[in-house]
């Protein structure tokens, strides 16, 4: 009953009156707020908290930063000392909120602490239970705390650190990079949604920040110099990517190499500068149609040698760092979307090492100053928290432990190599399916959540979609009404489901899982449930025929034919194929080849010619496109910048490309998902991300 004054947890017990958390008998460090947030969670066990009640409660209609319950959260996890790997007693429901997992006992009385030397009752247990009223109590108990923390022993697992903000300006920083002094730091800043981004630097003790960059443009990934008097970044354009190094104390900018392809949509610092001070480290992909990989730039020659070069199949290397000793790389290989791993090579090459094998994302990280750990962050436990990993173990998934720094987005960080400090960002990206209406040139928000929602399909009909979301926890495929209303799950599990394509009845949805590959169809039951089956067959972003009896997938090699109804595939196409669709008139198959490229091909289903459709795709973005009778929606770089893009409209017919509409906000081709125009050709279903903003933090002292 929650009118009894003690409230029961596993080892735990809070005295609801004193605010007090008791493990095994004895008093835990915490703050009252801590507490608070606590009985909150308690007292509502087994159901999900948000966040907004969460202030409201705790902090009762003061105005606070949400930095503030994070925090809250992270300490009592620390005093509940639960296992990284686990969620422990709170679960974290990303972008919504809290849940605290029973059971929990509300009883009259507090358990008794172990016995002392000869049976006696340790000193702060006999105070605490000859205190009268809740007042004495709290007194009694907060003299004992005090007492019992100075002498006891401090677990090792316990990180004591203040988190403070380095920046709180309109728009967006990220990608932060810390000076060796930790006095320093470099970031790209963003104040307008689809503004320039340019490069600033805020110094500790100072006021306003410093730009470094002065003309407008799109500057990403800073890196430092090892004295802290230079600043590397690159600056990408419609036909390449620069790397460039500003002189601090003159401000004069130099040219240190031309990189031939515009490397446009990744969120990760793709660059940093060598301990010795004669190398840059740079991802980067020497043509189109090749995954980035990590390159060592000579910083007076400019001259370039490949450290990495990752399959086919990945999305590539990215998010490179120097070990101090100058002796590895290490970088971030991306899988997929959602999967991400650590790796290491030597500088002077070889095969790389991989350090985790999570399959989860890995959205940042950097090395300790003395070479024995990574720091990294990871949603790996449920939700983007940083890990520490010893990279030179012979096995470094034994060593990883977690560090009390959470967030509900990718966290991006930096570690100064002569201080103590770490810094990091959240990079708030919230994407949602907006409608665009072609003929009135009005967009319209029609799915949103405070999670990801992506890959929209328009239904036969016209009167259903279904998209990718996690707003569950986790990647489903759901369905709602054309109007966004009435969504509902339709894949549970790990599936790790793809774009999901109709039948042409809309009766059915295929997909595959985009870790295995293997082809899922999910088929609507007579009471409007959906069953989900295995086909027996591996292809990638599946689609149906255009008479309901064969679906088409993409492999490394060839585009298969599948039995609908499941069975052995056979090759249809000779052509790699990425997202594939069909011509409306069924005559045609319509498909990328190259994860990276920009050209879109064709097939003839009755021949199996494979000719070039269009060229002028984004890079990275092998879905954004749609099929109309008679041409093709697409999106593409605008004019001026490749940070600006624009929906064109390709008749291929005429072989003439008119511009459709702007896109409102720089569009994020990773993970966003294919484009879908409506059966009555009147609507297109794009994603875009709303406006955010993320703050720089200072963690210190971080060791």
């Amino acid at each position: 009953m929650k009118n009894k004054r003690f409230c029961k947890f596993g080892p735990f017990t809070i005295d609801t009156a004193a605010k007090v958390v008791l493990r095994d008998g004895h008093p835990m460090h915490l703050t009252r707020k801590a507490v608070e947030t606590l009985l909150v969670l308690a007292e509502n066990c087994e159901q999900i908290v948000t966040k907004e009640e969460l202030l409201g409660a705790v902090w009762n209609g003061q105005i606070v930063d949400e930095a503030n319950l994070k925090q809250n959260i992270a300490v009592i996890r620390h005093a509940l000392a639960v296992d990284p790997d686990s969620p422990g007693h709170i679960e974290t429901y990303s972008r919504r909120g809290y849940r605290m997992i029973g059971p929990v006992e509300y009883v009259d009385e507090a358990p008794l602490a172990p016995s002392g030397p000869n049976g006696s009752k340790p000193a702060l247990e006999s105070f605490y239970r000859r205190a009268r009223t809740p007042v004495i109590a709290g007194i009694v108990i907060a003299i004992g705390l005090s007492t019992w923390i100075a002498f006891r022993e401090r677990p090792q697992s316990r990180i004591d650190f203040r988190v403070i903000p380095v920046t709180r300006l309109a728009g967006k920083e990220f990608q932060p990079a810390i000076s060796a002094d930790g006095r320093k730091v470099a970031f790209a800043w963003t104040q307008e949604v689809a503004g320039p981004t340019g490069i600033s630097i805020q110094t500790a003790g100072s006021g306003n920040p410093q730009a470094v960059t002065k003309q407008p443009g799109r500057y990403v990934s800073p890196a430092w110099s090892p004295d802290g008097k230079s600043l590397a970044y690159l600056r990408t354009s419609t036909a390449s990517t620069e790397v460039l190094i500003t002189d601090l104390g003159s401000g004069k900018e130099r040219l240190v190499a031309d990189l031939p392809t515009p490397d446009y949509g990744y969120d990760y610092r793709l660059l940093d500068w060598s301990p010795d001070g004669r190398l840059l480290a740079a991802a980067h992909s020497e043509s189109a149609d090749t995954p980035l990989g990590i390159f060592l730039i000579d910083i007076q020659t400019g001259e370039r040698r490949r450290l990495t070069q990752p399959g086919a199949s990945v999305g590539g290397d990215v998010d490179p760092r120097f070990s101090p000793d100058g002796k590895s790389v290490s970088f971030v290989r991306i899988i997929h979307r959602s999967n991400q791993e650590l790796f290491i090579v030597p500088i002077g090459g070889g095969t790389p090492r991989q350090l985790t094998t999570d399959g989860k994302q890995v959205a940042g990280h950097d090395w300790t100053a003395n070479s024995k750990s990574i720091i990294f962050s990871s949603d790996r436990g449920g939700e983007f928290r940083l890990w520490r990993i010893d990279p030179l173990g012979t096995s470094p998934g034994n060593s990883l432990r977690s560090i009390g720094i959470y967030g509900e987005f990718p966290i991006q960080l930096s570690l100064a190599r002569k201080s103590p400090t770490l810094v990091y960002s959240e990079l708030h990206q919230d994407r949602n399916i907006w409608r665009l209406d072609l003929k009135e040139n009005r967009w319209t928000r029609i799915v949103a959540s405070s999670g990801q929602d992506a890959s929209p399909q328009y239904s036969p009909s016209g009167d259903r979609i279904c998209f990718r979301s996690d707003r569950s926890g986790e990647d489903q495929l759901w369905v709602s009404d054309a109007d966004g209303a009435n969504p509902a799950q339709i894949t549970h599990g790990a599936l790790w489901p793809s774009v999901g394509h109709w039948s042409p009845d809309g009766q059915s949805i295929v997909f595959n899982n985009a870790r295995t590959r293997e082809t899922y169809v999910a088929r609507s039951g007579a009471t409007g449930a959906w069953k989900v089956t295995k086909l027996g067959a591996q292809g990638v972003h599946p689609v149906f025929s255009a008479d309901g009896r064969w679906i088409f997938a993409g492999s490394d090699e060839s585009i298969v034919r599948i039995p609908a109804q499941g069975g052995t595939p056979s090759e249809l196409v000779k052509a790699r194929g990425l997202s594939i669709g069909v011509s409306p008139d069924g005559t045609f198959l319509y498909f990328m080849r190259d994860p990276y490229g920009s050209s879109l091909w064709r097939a003839s289903l009755s021949t199996g010619e494979v000719t070039k459709a269009l060229d002028g795709v984004i890079p990275s973005c092998t879905s954004c496109w749609a099929l109309a009778p008679g041409g093709i929606y697409y999106v593409g770089s605008g004019p001026q910048s490749a940070a600006e893009q624009v929906i064109y409209y390709y008749d291929l017919r005429s072989r003439k490309t008119r511009e459709v509409t702007p896109y409102p906000e720089p569009f994020p081709p990773l993970g966003s998902g294919p484009f879908s125009l409506s059966p009555d050709r009147r609507y297109l279903l794009c994603v875009r991300v709303d406006p955010s903003s993320s703050d720089v933090m200072r963690v210190e002292p971080f060791r």
